[in-house]
């Protein structure tokens, strides 16, 4: 019988209050485990560094820098790192910062439990996600965008980079999209880097701008992957 994967977490926030709700709810679960806390920038890349987690969820203010800050140094140590940054923000150009930082989630703390995990379990397995409060009003910042992402480098992507496409944008994580496309995971991640390529991208977030962008040109949709 298969043993369910636990991720390992480690929580960035200096309000104690806020530590210990999500400190309750991650110990009411069997597939997270909160393996250290800190109360500061200073102390969680320390930890981070130390302990090496699967998932970090990350305060966007601290006492001693911003949770963008603490996010852009996280990632640029471990660029693997999946990062969901929580909020009480719902501001666009903070949830733009937080993405450019290379964050892969971001979650206002109001979010129900229930939608937590659906978005740490998305996350932690490698997808992107944002906590459904944010959805509407991100995509519809996206489609108005003038500038952004050139859309001539999409006829370089192969037949299968272009039914891997569709998926990546929807937030789906590797194993999700190696069993849609019966595919393994090593496979889906060396379509993934060659596709990052390119188009000239590094973040599962700008396949998702990029997508929303050239969805009425190129005719790229997911029923395309059935």
């Amino acid at each position: 019988m298969d043993t369910q994967h636990v991720y390992r977490i480690v929580l960035i926030d200096d309000s104690r209050m806020a530590r210990l709700g999500l400190r309750e709810q991650l110990n009411r679960t069997a597939e997270f485990r909160l393996v250290g806390e800190a109360t500061s920038m200073a102390e969680g890349l320390e930890l981070v560094g130390r302990l090496t987690p699967d998932l970090v969820l990350l305060d966007i203010s601290l006492p001693d820098g911003s949770g963008v800050q603490a996010c852009r140094r996280l990632v640029a140590g471990l660029p693997d790192l999946p990062v969901i940054i929580l909020s009480v923000y719902d501001d666009q150009a903070v949830i733009r910062e937080a993405i450019a930082a290379g964050a892969h989630g971001y979650v206002l703390k109001d979010t129900p439990v229930a939608m937590w995990r659906d978005v740490m379990r998305r996350v932690a397995g490698g997808g992107a996600d944002l906590g459904p409060q944010l959805i509407g009003q991100v995509l519809m910042e996206v489609r108005e965008m003038a500038n952004g992402l050139s859309t001539a480098c999409m006829a370089d992507l192969s037949a299968q980079e272009r039914r891997l496409f569709p998926l990546v944008a929807e937030g789906r994580t590797n194993r999700e999209i190696a069993a849609a496309l019966s595919l393994s995971e090593k496979t889906v991640k060396n379509y993934l880097s060659n596709m990052y390529s390119k188009l000239g991208i590094t973040r599962r977030s700008q396949v998702a701008t990029l997508y929303a962008r050239t969805l009425p040109s190129v005719g790229l949709s997911a029923e395309d992957c059935a």
